[in-house]
């Protein structure tokens, strides 16, 4: 999925500005990272050692540290199982088997490392295979987190100073550049490898407008949009407290009240199936003075046509109290009802994310767990 960028950082290995994509498709995660680190208190981030480089563009055989891949067994949520997908979005895989994931490492600026941004691949053994790597902003003053594409080949993003959007190649050649004639604008995002979304415009009055990675094909999808959407499988999903609402560039629409257990609030969607159908959400409690810290993360496989919802177990029994660990950020709906869903099991508090990949049965039991990448800690999972 492709819920879009992620946090780019300047000088430090803080996020520079909220998360992905007031912007979209994870925008409200790290925006409620940076927000809850601020109230919270914010500890310096711990980066573990940056991976081999590779050239970029070419294939290296050079693996990142292994996973640590982790079998694990847990239970489903206490709502009965969502109805399967009616058409398979994605290849099937077995119960005891991974998909090949993709992955996205951000830039590190002002660092020892210094590191330029980076694609990896899941082997079939387990290791993490660098693929490509590059520099496509440049270190230029961002408007908002860079978005990767889903296979990793292209970059989009907003140039404050210049006031535009620039699409390029993941090393950043053949740019393409959209002028936004100095408006608000929402962080751009993937619809799927060739096409990008970005709106235009102030809060409650946004133009959503979708174009070709080589700056032709302009559609106006939306206006007077409430807000920064969020992206994934190529749908554009609108979140409300209480609600979902999802549509595509054909003008297809759903919207959906999820049966969630009284006293939590939809915080965001981590993915979408292709056919709209099958989402992840994560649910949060809330707290005295909004810290995210003190909240009570839950995570959802929600059933788009009849709302019904499984709950996804946690990886820890210590996050079924008010820990803030244990968000759902980006995930990836397979065409059997399974999930490989991205967890943040960090706290706003702590400064920097500390991401595990989980897979997840249809009915939400835990199947196995996996570590992301070495490196720098902000990226995520693309596809």
């Amino acid at each position: 999925m492709n819920l879009g960028p992620f946090t780019h950082t300047t000088h430090s290995t803080r996020p520079a500005s909220a998360r992905r994509s007031g912007a979209l498709a994870g925008t409200a995660a790290l925006l409620l990272l940076a927000f809850g680190a601020a109230a919270c208190g914010t500890a310096d981030p711990k980066t573990a050692p940056a991976p081999a480089e590779s050239v970029t563009g070419t294939a290296t055989a050079t693996p990142a540290p292994a996973t640590g891949d982790t079998p694990a067994a847990g239970t489903g949520g206490s709502v009965p199982d969502a109805a399967s997908a009616v058409a398979p979005a994605r290849p099937a895989v077995g119960s005891t088997q991974w998909p090949q994931l993709t992955w996205y490492t951000a830039e590190e600026h002002g660092q020892k490392q210094n590191d330029p941004a980076r694609i990896w691949r899941r082997t079939p053994g387990g290791s993490w295979q660098l693929v490509r790597s590059g520099r496509p902003e440049n270190s230029k003053n961002l408007n908002g987190p860079l978005a990767v594409s889903p296979d990793g080949r292209r970059a989009a993003w907003m140039e404050a100073s210049a006031r535009r959007l620039v699409i390029s190649e993941f090393d950043g050649t053949k740019r393409h550049v959209i002028p936004t004639q100095g408006q608000q604008t929402c962080a751009p995002s993937w619809l799927d490898s060739g096409r990008v979304l970005y709106g235009l415009g102030p809060e409650k009055e946004l133009t959503l407008i979708a174009v070709n990675a080589d700056g032709t094909g302009r559609k106006v999808l939306a206006t007077h949009h409430p807000k920064c959407p969020t992206v994934s499988g190529g749908w554009i999903a609108q979140v409300g407290e209480q609600t979902v609402a999802i549509s595509d560039e054909r003008g297809v629409r759903r919207a959906v009240s999820p049966r969630l257990p009284a006293g939590l609030v939809i915080g965001a969607v981590a993915a979408i199936s292709g056919d709209g159908r099958t989402l992840v959400i994560s649910a949060h409690t809330t707290s005295p003075g909004g810290c995210a810290c003190g909240w009570r993360f839950r995570n959802y496989r929600l059933d788009a046509v009849s709302g019904a919802v499984t709950e996804l177990a946690p990886l820890d029994p210590a996050w079924k109290q008010p820990t803030g660990h244990g968000q759902a950020i980006d995930g990836v709906v397979l065409a059997d009802g399974a999930l490989v869903v991205q967890v943040d099991a960090g706290t706003p508090a702590d400064g920097a994310p500390a991401y595990r990949l989980v897979r997840y049965a249809a009915n939400g039991r835990v199947l196995a767990t996996a570590s992301a990448p070495a490196g720098q800690p902000w990226g995520g999972l693309l596809g």
